[in-house]
């Protein structure tokens, strides 16, 4: 009697456990979110300065199959504990400091289907990075934010599991000078990051 009433309570889930037991279909809409590494280089009168953060945020796109293939478009925000500060700059004891803000992404991307559920890709596209630029002297501080766009390239492999896909990936991003209240700072960045990402097909 057990043994049917267990049954009879599984078959309302019986339809989402076959969907998830279905072979992988890298087309359509995607959603999901990433976490990883992220390196910053800070460049500027004649040096460079790097740090280390860690990046984290949401991704979703849409994907058409073609032939053994994929193409496709991607949209990203995400955000980075990764920050600079440095002292005596214009005065003694002063300090300026640039934090990085939010990041914005949007691209295509292109990949080859190696196995039924594994894909390598490419991806590239436009990205806009914000930060924080503040400067501290005589015990008041001024803070304003900076916009800056440039370009990102990538690539890396994800592996399907259903509904679910698992992504390990690259990119390198490089954006113009910021900006400090209308002036250019003569500071651009650039940055590598190695995330991975669990995304859901709808």
């Amino acid at each position: 009697m057990l043994k049917y009433s267990l049954l009879a309570l599984s078959l309302p889930f019986a339809p989402q456990f076959a969907k998830a037991q279905e072979a992988p279909d890298f087309g359509g809409i995607y959603a999901g979110a990433l976490a990883g590494y992220d390196h910053v280089i800070l460049s500027g009168f004649g040096t460079s300065v790097k740090k280390d953060g860690l990046v984290f945020g949401a991704i979703a796109g849409y994907d058409a199959l073609v032939g053994s293939g994929l193409v496709g478009v991607e949209a990203e925000v995400s955000g980075s504990t990764a920050k600079q500060r440095e002292n005596n700059l214009v005065v003694i004891g002063d300090s300026g400091e640039i934090k990085a803000g939010r990041d914005l992404y949007l691209g295509v991307r292109g990949g080859i289907i190696m196995a039924p559920s594994t894909l390598v890709y490419v991806k590239g596209g436009y990205v806009n990075g914000r930060a924080t630029v503040s400067y501290t002297s005589g015990g008041s501080t001024s803070s304003a934010g900076s916009s800056v766009d440039g370009w990102r390239l990538g690539g890396g492999v994800e592996q399907a599991f259903g509904v679910f896909r698992a992504r390990l990936e690259y990119r390198y991003s490089d954006y113009r000078q910021f900006q400090y209240s209308g002036y250019a700072l003569g500071v651009d960045a650039k940055r590598h990051q190695v995330v991975a990402a669990l995304v859901a097909n709808f």
